[in-house]
C-alpha cells in the first residue's frame, strides 16, 4: 500500500506558458559570453540541466576561476527564475488535478512536489490552484543533492517525507520523471498531459503505468490495490 505520492509540477498538475527555448537561448548566450564554444549548446535538443552540465565540464577542463563560475551560475539562475515567475499569471490547473490532490490527501497520503523549477514559482503555482496546503514537501531547483533524473533527487524527497521507496509513487509527464523513479527504485505512473505528447518518452514509448491525466490517479490507485 502506498503512503505517499511525489508529483512533478509543470504539465503534470499545471499548464504554464514558460518559453523554455527562449530561456535556454538566454542561458546559452550568457555562457558563450563567458567563453563557452559557440554552437556547442542547443536550446532545442538539451534540457537546462544538460546545458549546465556541459558548462561545468568545460569550466573544470579549462580551470575557470571559481568566482567567475559562481557569477555565471547566479546569472543563469536569474534567467530561469524570471522566465518561470513571469508565467505564473497565466498558468492553469490541469482539469481534475485539484480534486485528485484533495482525494489523495483525505485518504491520508503524504504528498510532495519535486520539480526542476524555482521553489518560489512552485509555491505560487500551487497557491494559485489552491492546493498548496495539501503538500507536505515542496522541493524546487537546487533543493536536492542532485536534480532529476538522478537518484539523489527522489532519495532526498523520501527522507523529508519520512517514507521508504516502496511506499511511494512518482507521477510525471516526462522521461526525466520516469528515469528519476527508475534510478531510485520507486513506482512510476506517467500522465499524457505533456505538451510534447509521446515525444516526452524515449522512443515515443509511454511507461507501463500510463494515465490520460492526474485526474484518473485516485481511481487507478484504488483499482491497483495501492490505496483504499
Amino acid at each position: 500500500m502506498l503512503k505517499g505520492i511525489i508529483f512533478d509540477l509543470d504539465s503534470t498538475l499545471i499548464q504554464a506558458r514558460i518559453d523554455f527555448v527562449k530561456m535556454k537561448k538566454h542561458m546559452i548566450k550568457l555562457l558563450e559570453e563567458h567563453g563557452h564554444p559557440k554552437g556547442e549548446l542547443s536550446p532545442t535538443n538539451q534540457t537546462t540541466v544538460q546545458i549546465m552540465e556541459c558548462a561545468r565540464e568545460a569550466w573544470e577542463q579549462n580551470e575557470k576561476p571559481r568566482d567567475e563560475c559562481q557569477a555565471v551560475t547566479d546569472g543563469i539562475e536569474e534567467i530561469m527564475n524570471k522566465g518561470e515567475l513571469d508565467a505564473v499569471v497565466n498558468l492553469s490547473e490541469i482539469e481534475g488535478a485539484c480534486k485528485a490532490i484533495t482525494t489523495l490527501k483525505e485518504k491520508g497520503l503524504k504528498l510532495a512536489i519535486l520539480t526542476r523549477s524555482h521553489h518560489e514559482y512552485a509555491l505560487k503555482a500551487l497557491d494559485k490552484i489552491k492546493s498548496l496546503d495539501s503538500f507536505d514537501v515542496v522541493l524546487g531547483r537546487n533543493e536536492t543533492p542532485e536534480p532529476k533524473p538522478y537518484k539523489g533527487a527522489i532519495d532526498h524527497t523520501l527522507m523529508l517525507m519520512g517514507l521508504e521507496r516502496d511506499e511511494v509513487a512518482m507521477i510525471g509527464d516526462h522521461q526525466i520523471d520516469r528515469d528519476s523513479a527508475t534510478n531510485s527504485g520507486t513506482l512510476f505512473i506517467g500522465v499524457a498531459t505533456s505538451r510534447r505528447g509521446l515525444k516526452s518518452w524515449t522512443d515515443d514509448t509511454p511507461p507501463e503505468h500510463f494515465l490520460p491525466s492526474v485526474k484518473e490517479l485516485p481511481g487507478y490507485l484504488e483499482e491497483q490495490g495501492l490505496i483504499k
